[in-house]
């Protein structure tokens, strides 16, 4: 299961980039189906494997994607923590499972903007960063979840 984590981020890195090109680089939409293939994994783990497989995935996301290693490096283990606090119960509910998806998503896209910001990596303002590239996220990723939640939810609970 730890592998299709790495496939989504992959799949999402495409996505991302389609759907950006489509709209001519002029909103910059970013794929997230690996943060709902994090919500499904994270639970009843070890501690330990969840710091360093979280911290794994941060280093390869960072190198892959960002080519300066520390931000997902940060930030996955606090998402991931957070997620594997809530109890998998919680996740039976569609409704449930979509409010703490845009919850994890709000997080995961505001401190990254905070810490690209602080490192500086970017120079957008928080209104254009919400405009041109928060937004748009949000719209797609919440779209998207009705699409594929139930594959992710049978492949990682019941897989």
């Amino acid at each position: 299961m730890f592998f299709l984590l790495f496939i989504l981020m992959l799949i999402d890195g495409q996505l991302s980039y389609l759907l950006s090109s489509i709209f001519s680089y002029h909103l910059m939409i970013s794929s997230h189906l690996f943060l709902l293939g994090l919500l499904y994994f994270y639970h009843e783990k070890d501690n330990i494997f969840i710091l360093l497989s979280s911290m794994v995935l941060g280093i390869i996301f960072d190198v892959y994607y960002l080519n300066i290693i520390g931000i997902m490096l940060v930030l996955l283990p606090i998402i991931v923590f957070i997620i594997s606090r809530v109890s998998k119960s919680f996740f039976f509910g569609i409704f449930q499972t979509l409010v703490f998806y845009i919850i994890i998503l709000f997080l995961f896209e505001i401190i990254g903007f905070v810490l690209s910001y602080l490192i500086g990596m970017t120079t957008m303002s928080l209104p254009q960063f919400i405009t041109y590239s928060f937004a748009p996220t949000l719209i797609y990723n919440f779209l998207m979840y009705f699409v594929v939640h139930r594959i992710l939810k049978k492949i990682f609970f019941e897989g």
